[in-house]
């Protein structure tokens, strides 16, 4: 009776790993934006009550960046409180944001939990927004869901990076030192990027 007994605790503990190692996997699936943007776009198109529309809502207060190596940058935009729409939901294009360099921390991944902790979780719930943003459509980065898996942050948005997030990130990362960041020297691509109407 003791063998039984002690075979079944054995096999249950057996069963229990497997499970917890299959939840971990599924949990850090990747996640492929193109693909995650169309099943959201057939969801709300099945509702009968559509949603908020978030077309033009590009950036928010903090930017989490993952670049094709997976690495991480952050970055911040002033707080501002808007009451009244003014047009930027109808906007396709992300605007010009004057963003530099020296605006772009990276973040080392083992510290990234604390660091979005420490610069999000501490503001109002409705200041809780992060922009998440990434050079490649499928995000792999573990550091990254290990964050969003074990952190309750009110809300965040995946998109892809802009022109602009491309660009000063390329500068940022110029191996060669001696390269400096001039916006107004840049040919922009105005069909990928808003432009302020002096530009």
């Amino acid at each position: 009776m003791k063998r039984v007994f002690i075979g079944f605790v054995i096999c249950l503990l057996l069963l229990n790993c497997a499970k917890k190692e299959e939840k971990a996997i599924i949990k850090n699936k990747p996640y492929i934006i193109s693909y995650e943007d169309k099943e959201l776009e057939k969801y709300y198109d099945s509702l009968a009550v559509h949603p908020p529309s978030t077309k033009g809502f590009f950036y928010g207060e903090s930017q989490l960046i993952i670049d094709k190596k997976g690495n991480l940058y952050f970055y911040q935009r002033e707080h501002f409180l808007a009451l009244c729409s003014y047009g930027s939901e109808n906007d396709t294009l992300p605007h010009f944001l004057h963003l530099e360099p020296k605006d772009i921390i990276r973040i080392p991944p083992k510290n990234l939990t604390d660091f979005l902790s420490e610069n999000i979780l501490v503001k109002e719930k409705n200041r809780q927004i992060l922009i998440i943003a990434s050079q490649n459509d499928t995000i792999k980065n573990p550091s990254f869901f290990e964050f969003l898996n074990t952190k309750n942050i009110g809300t965040y948005f995946i998109r892809r990076t802009t022109q602009e997030e491309d660009t000063v990130l390329r500068y940022k990362n110029n191996q060669s030192r001696h390269v400096y960041y001039y916006p107004d020297s840049i040919k922009w691509d105005k069909t990928k990027i808003k432009l302020p109407n002096n530009k």
